[in-house]
């Protein structure tokens, strides 16, 4: 009897030890995925100075959230709606997009909740709250109808910002723009961080696999995607699964020796030449 409990005391603590990377996975997924922070003192001030650009302040569920409107603002012929990756504010783009981008067109960077000067806490819903309230007051900003302009979108994404801007795609039927290292999924990246199937655990379900089928039945035209070979935060193979898996929407560029925060840097060039490939 009593080699009997010790051998139910073995297997209930192997049980638990087994199942606190699952706990933890569940409980901290928001401190795992979303790295938010403020803007520095004056950082806003230098570029509302620098580039004559506008707030664009919409209220959510989450309270006040800012973008920031820049570039071509009298008659742009596209309006790029902009999202970085994670530990980035929408302002950390501002100069790379005046340097690199088309002239002609209008810019809107977008923070996600918690973000920058935007109020509360990032969840896909929330962060889709925010879009669809953003990119519509972008275009009243610039003059344009929020019916009849919508094929003048664009959208570019960098890592967890892909994941956003295909939301905002699918929402606005947004059918051309550029991406930088997307994920498939969330519950794809749990996998493979855990190296267990754990994504039936994962609360923060953002899937840009299923976001591209919809831009595909929306009959979008061109999705261009970078992504390094070197990537160490996102493996390169989960870009070149989706763009074989949507041939006919997705020309996938890869960048030999690419890694995951710099590749905007290293092929600004081709990334330039990308953006007026999809204007």
């Amino acid at each position: 009897m009593l080699k009997k409990r010790w051998v139910i005391r073995v297997f209930l603590l192997l049980g638990i030890v087994a199942c606190l990377p699952l706990a933890f996975l569940a409980g901290c997924q928001s401190s795992l995925i979303y790295f938010p922070r403020p803007y520095a003192e004056l950082t806003v001030a230098k570029w509302q100075s620098n580039t004559s650009g506008k707030f664009v302040d919409v209220k959510t569920s989450q309270g006040q959230q800012r973008a920031f409107l820049q570039g071509n603002l009298k008659n742009p012929q596209h309006l790029w709606v902009v999202c970085g990756g994670n530990g980035t504010v929408a302002l950390d783009w501002s100069d790379w997009m005046a340097q690199n981008g088309p002239a002609r067109d209008a810019y809107l960077l977008v923070d996600l909740p918690g973000y920058g000067q935007s109020h509360g806490k990032a969840t896909p819903g929330r962060i889709r709250e925010t879009f669809r309230k953003a990119v519509p007051a972008a275009m009243q900003e610039l003059g344009w109808s929020t019916d009849k302009d919508t094929s003048r979108l664009r959208f570019f994404g960098h890592s967890l910002g892909s994941a956003a801007c295909l939301m905002a795609a699918t929402d606005f039927h947004i059918q051309r723009g550029v991406l930088l290292a997307p994920f498939s999924s969330t519950m794809a990246m749990a996998r493979r961080i855990t190296g267990m199937p754990v994504g039936f655990l994962v609360w923060h379900r953002m899937d840009n696999d299923a976001r591209l089928a919809d831009l595909e039945k929306q009959g979008a035209r061109k999705v261009l995607i970078f992504h390094g070979t070197a990537d160490e935060v996102i493996p390169v193979e989960m870009s070149r699964e989706m763009a074989a898996r949507h041939p006919h929407l997705v020309k996938f560029i890869e960048v030999p020796g690419g890694r995951h925060n710099t590749i905007q840097e290293t092929e600004a060039a081709a990334l330039s030449q990308a953006m007026r490939e999809v204007d």
